[in-house]
């Protein structure tokens, strides 16, 4: 049979993309002949018919062939593994769905016979550390089966939405310390438009990887780009004055730990009284998404606030070089949400070509050698929701032996130890006593954490031993 057939055959029978062979055909445009996707389950049609559907389905959904490989072998191996997984399991127990996730998520099939881990148990792991993508996927499905989980009965962004509150409750309680995951499950239901099973499977994975992956974050940052700019540039709106009320832009550049991947944390200053005040009148993200095809749309992500209080838009963009000024339209869906200018003028700090430039040349100097430095600590802790807490809790020392994490911190004029058994958390065996380490305040629960912002973990400060 062809292969592209019977992909094909897998994702209309598991609905993938739509409830139905006859939805299907409609997204696809064959409302004139809705009996084709029909005659491909019944092996009644051309091999060129099949390639007609197999590439206007790529096209729709904006897919690569491996793409439609993979899910038909998530759909497959769900299916397999559903019917060796599921006679281990005691059904008869309240928490038999949550117990089963757990044995998928930690690897821990200890309670299983003897033969599934001897036979299948191997098979799982190599799989999950092999084809994440692939694995996460099967885990999924068999979730979302053993619910009873119908994506298309009533709304699938709903339906996704209580999906993906589900997962995370259960990842963030058996992973208290990756609260950057945490995070991303907000940004997921604010981000994603879950029109089928597809976009559902998809999302479910990135959430799975973010909280079991420490170096996932890295890998999905590569989809954000940085331009050749200062670390640290000033924008206004081009032909416009220095005059009290006017706006300016500091753009402050933070990298991935790669030359061109990264984001842009971004400052909304006010013009005050006198060229010594601005107000802080902002502070927001933009992710400038990379370009892998000449025909890509140039798309600018801008976002304010942290966790259940994020918000989101977007912006078609365009960068002129030679003038260095950016063009932005907003997107209709999101609209124009945070006020950005048309267009945004880079502001030469040390080659002013005119006399409005140079004034805000001079001004915009004096401004970041006197206050910069400060305002742009209000912003992150505006936008992240941390404050830092570097002045108040002094990290003097870090020590790490093979059974305790010990901080030697000074707080309020004393030094004292606080410690925390190693086996309270796994990532803490892959820590080491040179990593970056801070102490902040989380704006939405006034709670301290210890932070290792390099890989995204943090754990409360009263959970340490205090001596």
């Amino acid at each position: 049979m062809n292969e592209k057939r019977k992909i094909l055959q897998c994702l209309i029978e598991n609905r993938a993309f739509a409830p139905s062979a006859s939805a299907l055909a409609k997204d696809l445009e064959y409302e004139s002949n809705k009996a084709t996707l029909y005659r491909i389950m019944r092996d009644e049609t051309k091999d060129s018919t099949v390639d007609d559907v197999w590439d206007k389905l790529l096209e729709e959904h904006c897919l690569t062939e491996r793409h439609l490989y993979n899910l038909a072998r998530i759909f497959e191996g769900a299916a397999y593994f559903s019917d060796l997984i599921l006679p281990e399991m005691d059904r008869k127990h309240p928490k038999w769905l949550r117990y089963l996730l757990l044995m998928l998520t930690d690897d821990d099939y200890e309670a299983c016979s003897p033969e599934f881990q001897q036979e299948t148990a191997p098979i799982l792991k190599d799989l999950k550390a092999d084809e994440p993508d692939v694995y996460w996927g099967i885990v999924t499905v068999i979730y979302i089966r053993c619910r009873n989980i119908d994506p298309y009965k009533e709304n699938p962004q709903r339906t996704f939405c209580l999906l993906i509150d589900e997962l995370d409750s259960m990842l963030s309680y058996w992973y208290p310390e990756r609260t950057d995951a945490h995070e991303i499950s907000f940004n997921l239901k604010e981000l994603t438009k879950a029109s089928n099973l597809w976009k559902i499977i998809e999302n479910c994975t990135i959430l799975f990887r973010r909280y079991t992956e420490a170096d996932f974050s890295s890998y999905a940052s590569q989809s954000m780009m940085l331009f050749g700019w200062d670390a640290k540039s000033f924008w206004r709106i081009p032909g416009h004055p220095y005059l009290q009320g006017s706006q300016v832009w500091v753009l402050v550049e933070h990298s991935f730990g790669r030359a061109t991947n990264g984001c842009y944390i971004v400052l909304c200053l006010e013009a005050g009284k006198d060229i010594c005040t601005f107000v802080l009148k902002d502070a927001l993200v933009f992710c400038f998404w990379s370009v892998d095809k000449e025909d890509d749309p140039l798309i600018l992500q801008a976002c304010r606030g942290t966790g259940a209080h994020r918000e989101w838009c977007f912006y078609a963009y365009g960068y002129d070089e030679e003038t260095h000024t950016l063009y932005l339209e907003a997107n209709p869906a999101t609209g124009n949400l945070f006020g950005l200018p048309e267009a945004m003028k880079q502001i030469n700090l040390e080659k002013a070509k005119d006399k409005e430039e140079k004034v805000w040349t001079r001004i915009m100097n004096k401004w970041d050698k006197e206050q910069g430095n400060s305002i742009f600590e209000q912003a992150k802790a505006l936008f992240a929701g941390r404050i830092d807490l570097k002045d108040t809790y002094q990290l003097e020392d870090v020590s790490i032996s093979r059974t305790c994490l010990k901080l030697f911190i000074r707080h309020n004029g004393d030094s004292r130890t606080y410690q925390l058994p190693i086996e309270a958390y796994d990532f803490l065996q892959k820590i080491n006593p040179t990593q970056q380490v801070l102490i902040v305040r989380h704006t939405d629960d006034q709670d301290i954490y210890v932070e290792w912002p390099e890989m995204g973990y943090g754990i409360k400060l009263s959970e340490f031993e205090v001596h």
